[in-house]
């Protein structure tokens, strides 16, 4: 994150919220990467998905995409240390 956030507006479905935790992470990675608070693989890892799963997340709930330069690095350094 290269600049600071005073605050940042999330807000949680009611689904999200009966389906439990794991729903929750996802619903607010969601959000977090929409606002460009966090990268695409900071976000992923906050839902605890695979690179794959969280690219259909994304499909599912019909967001685009923001992939920057700081995101494929990101994405290279999960490659070469396994954990994407």
């Amino acid at each position: 994150m290269s600049q600071f956030v005073s605050s940042i507006n999330l807000q949680l479905s009611s689904d999200s919220i009966s389906q439990g935790e794991q729903a929750i992470r996802q619903e607010i990675a969601l959000q977090l990467h929409d606002q460009n608070i966090f990268t695409f693989g900071q976000a992923r890892r906050l839902a605890n998905l695979s690179v794959w799963e969280f690219q259909q997340l994304f499909g599912q709930q019909k967001i685009p995409r923001h992939y920057t330069e700081m995101d494929l690095a990101d994405d290279i350094e999960s490659i070469k240390t396994g954990s994407w």
